[in-house]
Parts: structure tokens; sequence; C-alpha cells
């Protein structure tokens, strides 16, 4: 907290390392991935577009085993019903290829399960 206070007074120097920091969060954060916002909801067929499409990435950063279980198993077998009507891609505000994103998700999913 006091150094949070602190820059009312001196605001923080730019240093390279932490230009190299934000760089690295920029490019870490941009890009063709879902952001879990739910704009995209609800889709015809059930599917937890704004989980299944990001489950790649929450594979990788949550414990994984609360992903696994037979509840998002199945949510994400959804996926195979997906009827490719665009009204998810017409609501996201980040103009994700959200169909083509949820099969990527599922793919890499099935994968991870084996």
């Amino acid at each position: 907290m006091d150094e949070f206070i602190s820059y009312q007074t001196k605001a923080p120097e730019l240093t390279q390392e932490i230009q190299d920091l934000i760089a690295h969060d920029r490019k870490e954060l941009a890009g063709d991935f879902c952001r879990g916002c739910g704009y995209c909801m609800p889709c015809p067929k059930g599917i937890q577009i704004n989980q299944c499409a990001r489950m790649s990435l929450m594979l990788r950063r949550a414990p994984a085993a609360s992903w696994l279980n037979e509840h998002w198993q199945n949510e994400m077998k959804k996926i195979e019903e997906c009827l490719n009507c665009g009204k998810c891609m017409t609501k996201c505000p980040y103009h994700l290829n959200t169909p083509e994103l949820l099969k990527k998700n599922y793919k890499d999913y099935k994968a991870f399960l084996k």
C-alpha cells in the first residue's frame, strides 16, 4: 500500500524491465482467444461458449482436474452439435470465429483427456 501511495508524489520510472513486462503481457493477452465475457451467449444448442471456447487456457492456467470431470466432458461434447449458425460471432466484441475456436478447443480437450 505504501508503494502505491508513494506514486502520488513520485511517479514510477518506466524501466526497461517494466517495458519488457508490458511487451510480454501485450503479446500474451492479444490474439484470437476467448476472454470469457459471455456476450456470445446463449447458444441455440446449449453450448457454454464462454467456458468451452477458452478451455485450452483453463486447462493450463487453473487446476486441470476441475475441468476434466464428467460435467465438463459432457459440456465439451456439445460442441459436436454446433450448428455453425454464427449467432455467437455476431455478438462477440473481439470478432472471434467462435465456431472454429470451439472446435479447436474441443480437439485440444480430447487430446488432454488421453
